[in-house]
């Protein structure tokens, strides 16, 4: 089997043309250009430094803390982040106002090039400051810092000095202790330290208490645990034990019902039936019951020996009775007796292990209480020797490396400027106007992008995968009429071939959104049949917006009037008049929807007799749920997306809609379609322009020889000739019909 064609590539959406955006936005670009070039060129020529000369000198950022011959610590910096924002911190540093303060009043000589007399001390460091700048070199460890002056001389040593004086502030405040902070570290060295010793000692008196060594998480040090365990198992065996004497005894405890007592009775029966005492008496007493039965044969009821023995028998019978009953009694007594003894030794065994487990259970709490404290005490002194650690490095970090070079020295001093520096506010006014004129392309650009309704055809048909079946431009515009007519038609050809070969005779029109025009294109459509040959009529369905062109009067009847049975077809159909076709209006909608769906195919379909096409005019699919039954009733289903008034999202949302109601043909029409100088359907628009002027030079220039030659000469031929002439001029020359409303 081969594999399926690939599906054709989907054309570019066309949205993004800058060009375009620029010519339509024309005015707001250059209002943006003249606002931002009136604002930002005098702030810059403002705000430019009016320096004549300029110095230079760098300062290098260590990443890490050079090592000493005092101690063998380096400190560094844990990350790449870390560092960049201690060398922005420093940057930031290089302007504080006490920095220029101090470096004013080191100035010496020098100090008169930045406070002349009557200028006082905090403005002149003010401006000693703002003279300053920073920045951090792009990949370098290096801080670059330029002073700007007036005059050369003095520049670079005013520089230097600063610089002296911000190394000596940042290695005071940054990197070494003071004094008090040294004395703040000891005090808390002495508090951790006695916060120890007591951790320790209490730690020591749990241990002797407990008769532990050292206090581990993963030490198995408790007693208890074994004890309980076994504990534990014997206790559980004591009340299984328990358990099983109880069922025992509640099996033969006539207390417990029938069945208890008829267990017993069959218990003690059996006892007593294997008995061997009862069954040796049984055994005797029968010989015997034998040996009188024997003697008393062959005596008459009256023989005075008879009598005898027949008491003799019966004394033997009660005997035996006597006895059985007796054994069974004291059978049944006894069985009782030693099945509620084995309750009983049970029942004191669970009682004394559960007492036992108790005991055992409260001393393991009191182990595990104190175990636990312990166990904390260990985490305490092992945190506090961490931070006593920390702070005995701390401290011998201050103490012993207070002579070490830092993180920050000076690699290259402020050498004297040989020559003035260029540029000055010119070069940032021009700066200024670059950013007014770039302000001024990029903002109606961004405008267009952000803009997402939809522009082209293009677009729509990339977002649902297949082409739309029309693209029309806006006829409201009159350079358009010529392009809009032949898409027109060759839409109306398109229906025309679906009603001739699958018999498409129902066509209905539906929007995304309100203000689209379907009810324009379903006139103009009714019109482009008419030129066709084709008999169609306007169904208006739309109960949610009816449009006043579908009535001829007033209160006329129409579709909803049709449906509830109050008029006839002949009453609701409104012939032809002027431009607009035959058409039905909706009628008075009161519940803004169409009523009795099931009624539309008797009640449309008659048309059919009448005219080729039906036109239904239906409400936009996103706002009305008739127009999802109307897409099942009809044989196309048009959808119509409005250029610069509908978005994406609404149109997959009409689409899926649409896709639900599972019409037999489905399309989309994008109308409105705006001609952007050098942009799309501009060439299309101008061929057809220049088609249309040659045209009529052409129908001049016969016009003209036609009026040039003698009436009297002109044969039948030639006048039908001109004749036409003349109608196809007047053809060209008319205008446009005036646009109607939208629906």
């Amino acid at each position: 089997m081969s594999d399926p064609a690939p599906a054709p590539p989907l054309p570019p959406s066309g949205a993004f043309m800058p060009l375009v955006s620029l010519r339509e936005r024309k005015w707001l670009a250059l209002a943006i250009v003249l606002m931002v070039a009136a604002v930002g060129a005098p702030l810059a020529w403002y705000k430019a430094p009016g320096y004549a000369y300029e110095v230079n000198a760098a300062i290098y950022v260590a990443p890490r803390f050079a090592k000493v011959l005092k101690s063998d610590q380096e400190l560094e910096f844990q990350s790449n982040t870390q560092y960049l924002q201690y060398v922005e911190q420093q940057v930031r540093n290089l302007n504080r106002h006490d920095i220029a303060l101090e470096a004013l009043r080191q100035l010496g000589d020098y100090r008169a090039m930045w406070q002349p007399p009557g200028v006082s001390e905090h403005r002149a460091a003010l401006r000693l400051r703002t003279a300053v700048s920073a920045r951090a070199i792009k990949n370098t460890y290096l801080i670059g810092v330029t002073l700007g002056g007036g005059q050369a001389v003095g520049l670079a040593e005013t520089l230097n000095t600063y610089l002296r004086v911000f190394l000596e502030t940042v290695k005071k405040e940054d990197l070494y202790g003071s004094d008090e902070r040294l004395a703040d570290l000891r005090t808390r060295q002495t508090e951790l330290a006695g916060q120890a010793g007591e951790k320790a000692r209490r730690r020591g008196e749990l241990g002797e208490q407990l008769g532990v060594a050292a206090f581990d998480e993963g030490a198995q040090n408790n007693p208890y645990e074994r004890l309980l365990q076994e504990s534990g198992v014997a206790l559980n065996a004591a009340r299984r034990k328990l358990a099983e004497v109880q069922a025992a005894f509640d099996a033969y405890d006539p207390g417990k019902g029938q069945a208890s007592k008829t267990a017993l009775d069959a218990a003690v029966a059996q006892i007593v039936a294997n008995d061997s005492g009862l069954n040796s008496l049984k055994y005797h007493l029968w010989a015997k019951r034998g040996d009188l039965l024997n003697e008393i044969s062959g005596l008459s009821p009256q023989h005075p020996l008879r009598a005898v023995a027949e008491r003799k028998l019966k004394d033997l019978d009660e005997d035996v009775r006597v006895y059985a009953e007796t054994l069974t009694t004291n059978t049944r007594n006894q069985l009782l007796e030693q099945r509620r003894t084995a309750v009983r030794e049970a029942r004191q065994i669970e009682q004394t292990l559960a007492a036992e487990q108790q005991k055992v259970q409260e001393r393991a709490s009191w182990f595990i209480g104190n175990y636990n404290e312990g166990l904390a005490l260990a985490q305490d002194l092992k945190r506090i020797r961490t931070q006593l650690d920390a702070l005995n490095e701390r401290i011998d970090f201050l103490t012993l490396e207070a002579d070490a070079p830092g993180f920050l020295r000076i690699q290259s001093a402020a050498l004297p400027p040989d020559y003035p520096i260029g540029g000055g506010p010119k070069k940032l006014v021009a700066l200024a106007l670059a950013a007014a004129i770039g302000l001024g392309l990029i903002v109606p650009i961004g405008l267009d992008l952000l803009d997402k309704r939809i522009k082209t055809a293009a677009q729509v048909h990339r977002l649902l995968g297949f082409a739309p079946v029309a693209a029309l431009l806006d006829k409201q515009e009159a350079g358009n009429r010529l392009v809009w007519g032949d898409q027109m038609r060759r839409l109306v050809l398109a229906l025309s071939r679906e009603e001739r070969q699958h018999g498409a005779h129902r066509i209905a029109l539906t929007a995304v959104k309100a203000g689209s025009g379907v009810t324009d294109l379903v006139l103009d459509l009714a019109r482009e049949f008419a030129l066709d040959g084709l008999r169609v009529i306007a169904v208006e369905a739309n109960a949610l917006k009816p449009d006043p062109r579908y009535l001829a009067k007033p209160l006329a009847p129409g579709l909803i009037d049709l449906l509830n049975g109050a008029a006839t077809l002949d009453q609701v159909i409104v012939p032809a008049q002027g431009l607009l076709p035959d058409r039905i209006p909706v009628g008075l909608a009161v519940q803004r929807h169409l009523p009795f769906y099931d009624r539309f195919p008797p009640t449309l379909d008659p048309l059919l007799e009448r005219y080729d096409v039906i036109l239904l005019d239906t409400p936009p699919v996103l706002l009305s749920g008739d127009t999802e039954f109307l897409a099942r009733y009809a044989d196309v289903m048009l959808l119509l997306v409005s250029a610069r008034l509908t978005r994406p999202d609404e149109i997959q949302q009409a689409a899926r809609l649409l896709e639900k109601a599972d019409p037999r043909v489905f399309g989309v029409i994008v109308n409105r379609l705006k001609v952007y100088q050098g942009g799309h359907y501009a060439a299309t628009v101008q061929k057809y322009a220049d088609s249309e002027a040659a045209a009529r030079q052409l129908l001049q220039a016969h016009l003209d020889r036609g009026q040039s030659a003698p009436e009297t000469a002109a044969t039948g031929a030639d006048a039908e000739k001109a004749s036409r002439w003349r109608r196809a001029w007047r053809w060209f020359r008319r205008k446009p019909a005036p646009p109607s409303s939208t629906a």
